[in-house]
């Protein structure tokens, strides 16, 4: 599998470099020339290797890295496992972007091997291979090669999966509580943590499993409310109150007109946007979750409880993020993207599936980096 991820690494990284020149968006896009390679050469291998990736939230993310976290300036919607994990490099004095990079890399590779080391304890190692080929290869799994956060996300709610597989109850709340400081998604493994310890009947025994799980995301907030932002004025709506609480009160500042309504609201409000000014961001965010739905109903027969306690509160949610009357559902299939045991449920319950998923699965993903360097679609 490694050799597949390696593979998907670099055909997707000589994809962008050779889209960049089309929409130049950095500095160095525009400033040094694709080919040939020009001295330093380090520059020039940030050029072609990194500054076309250099869009939506990997802006952010370089930010954070480079200045830390400001009041009022957005970035405290951004959680800050990813970042810190690249500042140590940054510090060394490699450029923010590149750091995250590595980071990024580093960890989307991890979580696609840790997710077939997951499948091999329970199937055979050419059905693991294909699970995880599968999970490596939808469309917005391209996603793992880019500074962004999903790749350390998975590696430690993958890693959750895997200790509550092996009973190992504190470990697995101890991954959650690491999995919550990359995404808010994380703290829907706190499902499959006490599901699993109410099968095993714990008692007491839950309170360590618990508190790994929880003391990390509520570290966060407490330094981001205390040490950053301030408290916010929790008066208001039910999304006031989330956002003041969960995410940050100045999260407009990234996404202009963002909350949380009820699924079938948000759904029918991007189909009337759609059947109004289709448009290619929405019908791209359509089509992706309308197919990894269906992928979440083939797979259900095949996932445990945890499994679909998790995988339910993670496309409930994406469901139910609306980001505005233009763009309603930004980022849609990405956030579904992390429910990743539908890709088990699938190996377990539609095996012969798994012939044709992925290679259903790769065009896309090759397609998808284009409107992504272009800036024309938000992953």
């Amino acid at each position: 599998m490694i050799a597949l991820g390696l593979l998907v690494l670099i055909l997707t990284r000589i994809e962008a470099a050779w889209l960049s020149p089309l929409r130049p968006l950095t500095a160095l896009e525009r400033e040094v020339p694709l080919w040939p390679p020009t001295v330093p050469l380090l520059t020039w291998l940030e050029r072609v290797l990194i500054a076309p990736w250099a869009r939506w939230d990997a802006l952010w993310y370089a930010r954070i890295v480079a200045h830390g976290y400001q009041a009022g300036d957005g970035t405290t919607q951004f959680y800050p496992l990813y970042p810190l994990l690249a500042m140590p490099l940054a510090r060394l004095g490699v450029p923010p972007l590149t750091a995250l990079t590595v980071v990024g890399l580093a960890a989307g590779l991890g979580a696609v091997l840790r997710f077939e080391r997951l499948a091999r304890e329970e199937m055979d190692p050419i059905r693991a291979r294909r699970a995880a080929a599968a999970f490596m290869l939808f469309p917005t799994a391209f996603i793992l090669f880019a500074p962004y956060a999903e790749g350390v996300f998975l590696m430690a709610a993958i890693g959750c999966f895997h200790a509550l597989r092996r009973q190992r109850g504190t470990l697995a709340g101890g991954l959650a509580g690491l999995a919550a400081l990359a995404r808010p998604q994380g703290l829907f493994l706190l499902l499959p943590l006490a599901w699993a310890l109410g099968r095993e009947r714990r008692g007491l025994r839950w309170i360590p499993a618990l508190a790994a799980a929880l003391l990390p995301p509520l570290g966060w907030h407490a330094y981001r409310i205390m040490a950053v932002e301030g408290l916010p004025p929790l008066g208001g709506d039910f999304n006031a109150f989330l956002y003041a609480l969960l995410f940050s009160p100045h999260a407009h500042q990234v996404v202009p007109v963002q909350a949380f309504r009820w699924p079938w609201e948000a759904l029918a409000l991007a189909l009337r946007r759609f059947g109004e000014a289709p448009d290619v961001d929405l019908g791209i965010n359509l089509i992706l979750a309308a197919g990894f739905l269906t992928l979440t109903a083939l797979a259900w027969k095949g996932m445990d409880g945890g499994e679909r306690l998790y995988t339910l509160a993670v496309v409930v949610s994406a469901l139910s993020y609306h980001t505005g009357p233009v763009h309603p559902y930004m980022g849609l299939p990405r956030h579904m993207g992390v429910a990743f045991p539908v890709f088990l449920g699938l190996a377990r319950a539609r095996p012969r599936l798994l012939h044709v998923v992925p290679m259903a699965e790769a065009p896309g993903l090759f397609f998808l980096v284009i409107p992504y360097v272009l800036e024309a679609w938000v992953p």
